[in-house]
């Protein structure tokens, strides 16, 4: 007996590690779909083909491997960005990637992007994290269709109050524009570029109807060219049982634009943000930015029938606020099942939710209060302030770009991380007084040193009498807590003080809204020239990751147009963190 289980022990723990691993594959195809039942069937990338791609579900401190593979077709290098045009990588949004750097999935930050052919493995644990996430594509803007959710359940060690103590919906909002992607790409960052124009539709779930007055119906679509474009697939339903509660996990896969989200006579109260539990709070819509992610409870207690989801544009003020995109929440009766039951909802119920009129700047960001309290990192005293401010121009050969502190972000040779972990790069100055606020021209990033707290200003800017856009910015490798908000241009002298968020959360999405402050606008009674202060937000960072960490605005578009900054955060630690299996 004594020799049998010397025998199998080895069996019985090689066994335990491989238990131990959750495992993903995410398979890279372009396939032509048709989400929004019009007569555009766009070539497109997808995550097992699927649109949304393939949930993935993990526990809090599991280990994940998710290998990414490019099915896609080799191309020549592409004129808009370092990686070739079918060339990609994968980000895990809001994943904190605690000592694993090189998953997070950044071209030429830390990673080569993932050319046809080859593939990738992203290995890391989820540390202390929990709640909603998702990963998207990170190579110009692929990310409009290669997107899925990643949802962190607590560890059964660890139970929480809230958690799956109610039956889920996932619910995904996201853009879809009727232009093949490189085009876009080709023309936001060429010389006939003028505005980003807005998305022929919003899909929830990815789907919805373009023209709800002549729908392509399956019987109109005579050579499907896979099972995805087989017809139209009208609405997306979402089922629920009355008198239940239910959570929705709404995520922000959007590209380009703000999103309200809505169902008709029902109230949603928020419950987690980013990953963050939150105090519960009622609210009558969302305000989803992209990147951002909300957890609600519906309570399922009217009367059972048909209830419209609706979408619509926020801070759009010089487009229309109206959206297509439209889904179907609907109570579950003990009717027999028919026929109609599975064909396609082309059709709203008469209900709708009503959105404001007006945009509220910073909507209700401050009163929402952490769960288990505001932690005590946001009261201490920072190290320094770092303030980010974004301009755009115009080159000489006519291209629109977005610089931060008057430098457009350009993507290295190489990746940072490599660089690091081969000994090739000059490390920082010793000090942060060495720096120009914050910024190292001979790096071109900002250096962060290991557990200081530095505060972001993100300051928004337009020339007075143009619009003042929104801008949802992201940070990597870390959450952050928003301290403080204002109008017009911050001065660390007037604002560096302020706290007017009573109950920092701790999130990684900011959207700064566009918050024109009147005084700042004229000189002597004409309006100023010149890029006038127009909106800002004050974030808080611990640098308690080592790591080579892309901030940047999560309006894609901005983003590929220079809107980022590179972390360089410990350099010297990196080294200490290597591949789990190394």
């Amino acid at each position: 007996m004594v020799i049998l289980l010397l025998v199998l022990l080895p069996i019985f723990i090689l066994i335990q590690n491989v238990v131990g691993i959750k495992r993903f594959d995410l398979n890279i195809t372009i396939d032509q779909i048709n989400p929004d039942c019009s007569k555009y069937n766009g070539h497109i990338l997808l995550a097992n083909h699927q649109l949304p791609g393939p949930t993935i579900q993990v526990e809090e401190g599991e280990r994940v491997q998710i290998t990414v593979r490019n099915f896609l077709p080799p191309t020549q290098p592409s004129n808009v960005t370092g990686a070739g045009s079918n060339d990609i990588t994968v980000h895990f949004h809001g994943i904190r990637q605690y000592g694993s750097s090189y998953a997070d999935g950044v071209p030429f930050l830390t990673q080569r992007p993932i050319p046809p052919g080859a593939e990738f493995t992203h290995d890391f644990r989820v540390v202390n994290q929990e709640g909603t996430f998702f990963y998207h594509a990170h190579v110009g803007l692929s990310e409009q269709t290669l997107f899925g959710p990643f949802i962190i359940h607590p560890s059964k060690k660890h139970h929480q109050v809230l958690s799956e103590k109610y039956p889920e919906h996932i619910i995904s909002l996201s853009e879809w524009w009727h232009a093949s992607r490189t085009s876009f790409e080709e023309y936001i960052l060429g010389p006939e570029f003028e505005f980003i124009p807005e998305a022929q539709s919003v899909l929830i779930n990815g789907r919805t109807l373009y023209n709800t007055d002549h729908p392509l119906l399956p019987s109109q679509n005579t050579s499907p060219q896979n099972e995805a474009d087989k017809g139209c697939l009208g609405y997306t339903v979402f089922e629920v049982d009355r008198g239940k509660t239910y959570r929705l996990r709404v995520i922000g896969a959007s590209t380009f634009r703000t999103l309200g989200f809505a169902i008709a006579h029902h109230n949603l109260t928020i419950i987690e943000v980013d990953g963050e539990s939150v105090k519960p709070y009622s609210v009558s819509f969302l305000e989803v930015a992209p990147g951002q992610r909300l957890s609600v409870l519906l309570h399922a207690v009217q009367p059972p029938q048909d209830y419209t989801i609706a979408t619509d544009r926020r801070w759009a003020e010089d487009v229309s606020r109206s959206s297509n995109g439209m889904a179907v929440l609907r109570y579950k009766t003990n009717h027999k099942s028919n026929d109609n039951d599975n064909m396609p909802v082309l059709q709203l119920p008469p209900n709708r939710p009503e959105f404001p009129l007006l945009d509220a700047t910073h909507w209700i960001w401050s009163n929402l209060k952490p769960l288990y309290g505001v932690d005590p990192i946001v009261i201490r005293p920072s190290s320094r302030t770092i303030k980010l401010r974004a301009t755009d121009f115009k080159l000489p050969t006519g291209e629109t770009r977005w610089a931060i502190n008057d430098v457009a972000y350009m993507e290295p040779e190489e990746p940072i991380l490599l660089d690091i972990l081969q000994n090739k790069r000059r490390r920082p100055p010793l000090s942060a007084s060495a720096l120009n606020n914050g910024y190292d021209p001979y790096l071109a990033t900002y250096p962060l040193y290991h557990y200081e707290i530095v505060d972001f200003v993100l300051q928004s800017t337009h020339i007075p009498g143009e619009p003042c856009r929104s801008h949802p910015w992201h940070t990597h490798g870390h959450s952050h807590w928003e301290i403080a908000h204002g109008s017009g241009e911050y001065n660390e002298i007037k604002h560096g003080h302020l706290r007017n968020i009573p109950y920092p959360i701790q999130k990684d999405v900011t959207l700064v809204y566009p918050h024109i402050d009147s005084q700042d606008e004229t000189v002597n009674g004409s309006l100023a020239t010149g890029f006038v202060g127009c909106g800002w937000s004050k974030i808080r960072i611990l640098a308690d990751n080592p790591g080579i960490w892309a901030m940047h605005c999560h309006n894609a578009p901005h983003m590929l147009m220079g809107m980022m900054v590179a972390l360089e955060e410990a350099p010297e630690l990196i080294n200490g963190y290597l591949p789990l299996d190394s």
